[in-house]
């Protein structure tokens, strides 16, 4: 049996089970973007497998080695709430991050350091070297090394206040460099050790490869494929399609009939997750419960009733996880996790001369171009490709929808005579991928970047033949980068579904900290007085909070029935999103800062859409929001051209027409669903202020501060805040009153009931203008 990696504690009962019914069965364990490196520089660091956790509201300065905790990975969401909060105030943490592509991470960075995956080894090195007398001082290129000696000094001024985080991509020897790092300037209270959650993990012999050489020598009469898709995603030596065939028969569970599915004589329809009972361990070991949303659409099944058939164990999903935690299940249900399930906390000594060892064995190879894997930010390794929710999110620093591509910096590019959109091979140990170019500011110099999960050849609609497949580079010994690359440049260009080709201010008052304040011009716009509503509404967003994820974006396009337009809409820059998240580059190309602002309709006082409407579709309610009338729109768009904020769209085709019924099901049924010809922007959730106003109204008190709009509800930074400016003592009336609040392009004299605040960074002043 082949699965996922899992920390489902009823799963694990079930596999120990099965093992005890089948003692010949076999399991093995696989994703393509795992821990294992993280798992082994713990190993090399502690002698055994353990977990670090951290608590970045401890931290005063956070260091990211190659690291994304902002993106992707366990408690991504918590992390971010976490660095955001800290990212304003009085108390305001510094983040340090050495990268290659630019990152969320890397973006809320106050110093970020531009280099080649593999010369983040050399990075943690002179950064431990600095701290720990036994790691050996190696001189590596003059910025790399200031860098990481004031670094250094920071987090030694900040010792118990620091934390040091190393990404799943770089070897063991940089991860048990970032355990040796902060044993000597974290805390207990910012970062800790506990047991992993995810089973049997760093355990040898039930890997990928391992089950290919069990296929290859005949030894296996059936093989159950029951999570993952092995023949799109395994290392591109094993040919892992070939050696499944070796197998007599092949059993596929899964959600769609995918690479993986076509290698198999049965194929098992999966339950989605939303229709599943389950549990799962969280990366503390909090157990959590799995709670279904629907019955099953189509009957599937799921890991845990094909386990239970093998085990011989009578039940569904629900009977077996209420069985696996008893007399707590109750609270579990109502509470959603179950008490006291956090792993202890383990208190491990490191082994300095381990960690040297493995440091000094470690060494950064610059032959050539730096070839690197990166899960997408959309589609993660390709899992979630046939959501066109997804795909047509623009991926939050290339703005790319529909696709990916390479990405390579402006040096690179100009080396190689290339500019975005040119058609490239990258080629790597003898292996070769085709796909275009993306010319990608602040990226490292004499490196590719290549996200995964594309170019899907299954049977998925949506994810068949979208973008290219960067896997068949990938191998075992080269699962995260390798040096020794080349890229060629071949004939044609290709169009790239971008929503923002433009990245300068250029010199524009869009973003206050960036750019200084402007003032007011004079308005040809009449006085219009507040009205006298017992509510007026409006919204601040915290652009130092901000971290570009997006999660807002799609929020919005759930809440609110948005449709998807595909890549041929988007090419026509037809995009749908009422609330896009723009993002600037700031500065020098080559090393730039990284700036997100959330636009979404400003709800203007003085709303320069609402005098040019010949039908009055566009209105002003008495409590401050900027309507818009649907069946009154005959699409002139005379509104969207008036609108100096670019945010609103023509809803140009319908498409709803050839929706399938099972589609309907996910539609808000509170919100209209508009036909072609219709202009759409955002309405401040009105369907939800609405809702807000009624309860209020109903329970006899007044209208509650807090989460109202979707955007708001999602936003993993607490960046968004909305609700009454009438009231003084609200959350958005102080944001509204903050020193840092402006109204972009407020010189226009548009007075936005959306204000934002200015975003504010803690640069160190010994790297100042790095």
């Amino acid at each position: 049996m082949l699965l996922g990696p899992t920390s489902s504690p009823t799963v694990v009962a079930l596999i120990e089970r099965v093992r005890e019914r089948l003692p010949r069965a076999r399991f093995f364990f696989d994703a393509p973007l795992a821990r294992a490196s993280a798992w082994e520089g713990a190993r090399l660091a502690f002698g055994r497998v353990l977990e670090a956790q951290y608590d970045f509201i401890e931290a005063d300065v956070v260091l990211a080695l190659d690291a994304d905790p902002l993106a992707s990975g366990p408690f991504a969401l918590r992390y971010a709430r976490q660095l955001a909060s800290r990212r304003r105030g009085a108390r305001m943490s510094r983040v340090y991050a050495a990268e290659c592509a630019p990152s969320l991470t890397g973006s809320l960075a106050d110093h970020r350091l531009r280099a080649r995956r593999g010369e983040v080894v050399e990075v943690a090195r002179a950064v431990l070297a600095q701290l720990a007398p036994s790691v050996a001082m190696e001189r590596g290129h003059d910025d790399l090394s200031r860098w990481a000696e004031v670094v250094a000094r920071d987090l030694r001024a900040h010792a118990g206040r620091a934390v040091v985080v190393a990404g799943d991509g770089q070897p063991a020897a940089v991860h048990a460099a970032a355990h040796a790092i902060n044993a000597s300037v974290a805390s207990a209270r910012t970062t800790w050790l506990t047991a992993p959650a995810v089973f049997e993990a760093g355990v040898a012999g039930q890997g990928i490869a391992d089950l290919a050489r069990e296929l290859r020598a005949g030894r296996v009469e059936a093989l159950l494929v029951l999570g993952g898709n092995p023949v799109y995603t395994a290392p591109a030596e094993l040919d892992f399609a070939a050696a499944m065939r070796r197998a007599p028969t092949r059993l596929r569970l899964g959600l769609y009939e995918d690479e993986t599915a076509a290698e198999c004589g049965w194929f098992v329809p999966e339950a989605h997750a939303l229709e599943s009972w389950g549990d799962a361990r969280a990366r503390d070991g909090t157990v959590s419960l799995v709670q279904p949303l629907i019955d099953p659409l189509y009957g599937g099944r799921t890991v845990i009733d094909v386990l239970a058939a093998l085990a011989g164990v009578d039940g569904g999903g629900a009977t077996l996880v209420r069985a696996q935690w008893g007399a707590r299940w109750d609270a579990a249900l109502r509470g959603g996790v179950v008490a006291g399930t956090a792993f202890t906390r383990v208190d491990a000594e490191v082994d300095q001369g381990a960690v040297s060892a493995a440091l000094a064995a470690t060494r950064h190879d610059a032959r050539g171009v730096e070839v690197g894997f990166v899960a997408d930010a959309k589609v993660y390794d390709g899992r979630f490709a046939n959501n066109a929710w997804l795909q047509e999110f623009p991926d939050p620093i290339t703005r790319l929808a529909w696709e990916n591509a390479a990405l390579l910096s402006p040096a690179t590019a100009a080396r190689l005579g290339l500019t975005t959109g040119d058609l490239v091979e990258v080629s790597l140990r003898g292996r070769r991928v085709r796909g275009p170019a993306f010319v990608l500011p602040g990226h490292a110099d004499e490196a590719v970047t290549l996200p995964l999960g594309y170019g899907r050849r299954g049977a998925e609609a949506l994810a068949r033949g979208v973008g290219f497949d960067a896997y068949p580079l990938r191998t075992s010994d080269a699962m995260a980068f390798a040096a020794g690359g080349a890229i060629r440049k071949l004939g044609p260009r290709r169009a790239l579904a971008t929503t923002q080709s433009h990245w300068s201010l250029e010199g524009r008052p869009i973003l206050r900290g960036e750019d200084p304040p402007r003032r007011a011009l004079p308005t040809l716009y009449p006085e219009r007085p507040v009205p006298a509503a017992e509510v007026q509404w409006g919204m601040a967003v915290d652009l130092s909070a901000c971290v570009g994820c997006g999660a807002c974006v799609v929020a919005c396009q759930a809440e609110n029935n948005i449709p998807v337009v595909g890549r041929e809409g988007v090419l026509q820059s037809r995009e749908m999103h009422w609330l896009r998240v723009d993002r600037y580059f700031v500065g020098d190309a080559r090393d730039p800062r990284v700036a997100f602002e959330p636009m979404l309709c400003q709800h203007c006082e003085k709303a320069p859409c609402e005098y040019v409407c010949p039908v009055n579709a566009t209105t002003h309610s008495p409590d401050g929001i900027n309507e818009q009338t649907y069946n009154r729109c005959v699409g002139t768009r005379f509104c969207s051209n008036n609108c100096p904020y670019k945010v609103r769209r023509f809803n140009w085709l319908d498409y709803r027409r050839e929706q399938p019924e099972v589609v309907s099901l996910a539609m808000n049924p509170e919100v209209t669903v508009r036909q072609r010809g219709v202009m759409e922007k955002c309405t401040y959730c009105l369907q939800r202020v609405r809702r807000a106003q009624r309860d209020a109204r109903v329970e006899g008190r007044p209208i509650r501060d807090g989460d109202v709009t979707a955007c708001q509800q999602t936003c993993p930074a607490g960046a968004i805040t909305f609700g009454p400016v009438s009231d003084p003592g609200s959350a958005v009336s102080r944001l509204h009153r903050d020193a840092r609040a402006f109204r972009v392009l407020e010189s226009l004299g548009t007075e936005p009931r959306t204000r934002y605040l200015a975003r504010v960074t803690n640069p160190n002043p010994a790297l100042e203008g790095t």
